[in-house]
């Protein structure tokens, strides 16, 4: 087999024109197919607007706190029945959104806070449940 072999005299040149053509058609790839639009800018947001301190919103969450006892239920301090309790919970659907806290004396029922528990669900509160507080 005989090997085309190139002459020991003959110079082997770099063309440039190829390399120049290459390097063209590449950045013409890469214009096209970056995408120039912001998508950012396109998103749609609610920023906060400037507020006087001193004002109260008038739409700020209702916090309720609910203590159940052995004999009843605490709402804000104030002593009510369940009973009580269960024809107010139909107004809490007025106030918009409500967080409800609940706590419980170590003597009451489970029964009984998950009645509460349910009560609050249906009218749709969002309900954290407080863990008890151990003493060191």
């Amino acid at each position: 087999m005989a090997f085309l072999r190139a002459a020991d005299d003959e110079d082997i040149q770099f063309q440039m024109a190829p390399m120049i053509d290459v390097v063209f058609l590449l950045l013409i790839f890469f214009l096209v197919a970056t995408s120039f639009i912001n998508p950012e800018s396109q998103l749609v947001t609610d920023l906060p607007q400037k507020r006087e301190l001193d004002v109260e919103p008038e739409d700020q969450p209702k916090q309720f706190t609910v203590m159940v006892k052995r004999h009843g239920i605490e709402v804000n301090g104030q002593p009510r029945k369940k009973r009580a309790f269960r024809a107010s919970i139909e107004q809490l659907k007025s106030y918009g959104e409500v967080y409800v806290f609940i706590d419980s004396e170590d003597e009451a029922r489970h029964r009984d806070v998950v009645e509460i528990l349910d009560m609050l669900t249906l009218v749709g509160a969002k309900v954290t449940v407080v863990p008890p507080y151990e003493e060191n």
